[in-house]
């Protein structure tokens, strides 16, 4: 076969081959974030459950209408307490698995293929770098290790240990997690109580906290003990005294009203009267001309109705 049909075959061969594993090592990858997220989740959600977080939101201001309701989903009703430590834990359960995996990108598989067979370390990689460049060093370097890459296993970067070793971790953390909520495991180290008063600020017997706040920049000053009917009433406002005391002759404040002599009114009670129907006299004064009979008879019939 000629060199350069040898070479472009070789070419096509290590650049398939690389391609090949960085997509299979992207599921790969996709496989173990999944199995650390439900892991993490799980013990999460086992920690929450045994430290007595489900109990603390009916304490809380902002949870009490929620708490003890339900939800019904395909059938099953699932509490609400359950699905807030679910997404609680599942919250916290993104962000580590986003930080053990923060350098998974940076790992290329060509590095990973190099470690695991030494004998293409750093020749798989100037064969792939330097596949566009025409001569017979890299010719003859691209057809071996095109050669030796055939040998490979496509499965290569899975590992399996880890995979094993996280189905492991999420069967014992679920089996621990349903004998724990079977059981009503609980902590006796913390108290729902305690908890909600550290979050809403309250004290152990439910009463909140009050901060009291002085006024620093006023200028007012009084010892609350003044007698303002004394010899010395002064306070300071802005600096100047002032005083408050009553002046003489204006008495000690108000008098019992059951002291004061009662005084007759003199008014008379006006004698009754027969009621009886008067007729306006002035009812003709602005009338118009010639119709004071007409008026004057509808308001008769208007007081006699």
């Amino acid at each position: 076969m000629p060199i350069a049909g040898l070479k472009s075959g070789a070419v096509m061969d290590v650049r398939e081959f690389v391609e090949k594993q960085e997509a299979s090592l992207k599921r790969y990858r996709m496989i173990y974030k999944l199995l650390d997220f439900a892991a993490i989740t799980i013990v999460f959600y086992f920690l929450l459950f045994y430290l007595n977080v489900d109990r603390v939101f009916p304490l809380l201001n902002s949870f009490e209408v929620k708490a003890g309701t339900s939800y019904n989903v395909l059938g099953i009703s699932i509490a609400f307490e359950t699905v807030a430590l679910t997404l609680i834990a599942a919250f916290v359960a993104l962000l580590l698995t986003l930080t053990l995996h923060l350098r998974d990108k940076k790992t290329k598989a060509l590095f990973m293929i190099e470690n695991i067979y030494p004998d293409l370390r750093e020749r798989l990689r100037t064969a792939y770098d330097n596949a566009s460049i025409d001569n017979l060093v890299v010719a003859d370097l691209l057809h071996s290790v095109s050669l030796k890459i055939k040998s490979i296993d496509p499965s290569a970067l899975f590992i399996k240990k880890r995979v094993v070793f996280g189905l492991i971790l999420i069967l014992l953390s679920s089996a621990m997690l349903v004998y724990v909520v079977h059981n009503d495991v609980r902590t006796g180290l913390v108290s729902p109580e305690d908890m909600a008063g550290l979050i809403d600020g309250r004290n152990n017997d439910g009463s909140e906290e009050l901060l009291e706040f002085s006024d620093e920049n006023s200028n007012i000053t009084s010892s609350g003990t003044e007698n303002l009917t004394g010899e010395i009433a002064i306070i300071v406002v802005d600096g100047t005294p002032v005083d408050l005391t009553l002046p003489p002759g204006t008495g000690v404040g108000f008098e019992d009203s059951g002291d004061s002599n009662e005084s007759d009114t003199g008014f008379d009670k006006s004698s009754p009267y027969e009621i009886s129907v008067i007729t306006s006299q002035a009812y003709y004064e602005q009338l118009p001309e010639g119709y004071e009979s007409v008026i004057k008879s509808y308001f008769e019939e208007m007081a006699q109705s």
